[in-house]
């Protein structure tokens, strides 16, 4: 049996911390909001100009918006933009288990509920 070396890895779910990069949970969030945002405004078949005004930005940020540029927006500013096309943002917020604070690092996820 011959040993040939891999040319490819096994990724977890975070392709962010795969990388190393810091805040890579804060990263695969604000990927995921500029997903489930980019989608929504594609669907909706309105020009990146009446876009931009009922978000209230330039056309440029929102050719940003669809284009992935999530660097650009804070996770805050992507749920604001969620909420004005009219999606329930929702942040829920579970408590450490039995150890108590610090035992453990937590976890962000966005899960778009369909």
């Amino acid at each position: 049996m011959s040993s040939k070396k891999k040319d490819y890895e096994i990724s977890t779910d975070n392709i962010f911390a795969d990388l190393g990069l810091e805040n890579s949970e804060e990263l695969l969030t604000r990927a995921r909001l500029m997903h489930e945002l980019g989608l929504l405004i594609k669907a909706s078949k309105l020009s990146q100009k009446q876009i931009a005004d009922k978000l209230g930005i330039s056309q440029p940020k929102v050719s940003m918006l669809i284009s992935g540029k999530f660097n650009e927006f804070s996770s805050e500013k992507l749920m604001h933009y969620l909420s004005l096309i009219g999606c329930y943002v929702e942040i829920s917020i579970q408590k450490p288990r039995s150890k108590g604070i610090f035992s453990r690092r937590g976890h962000i996820a966005v899960m778009p509920a369909y």
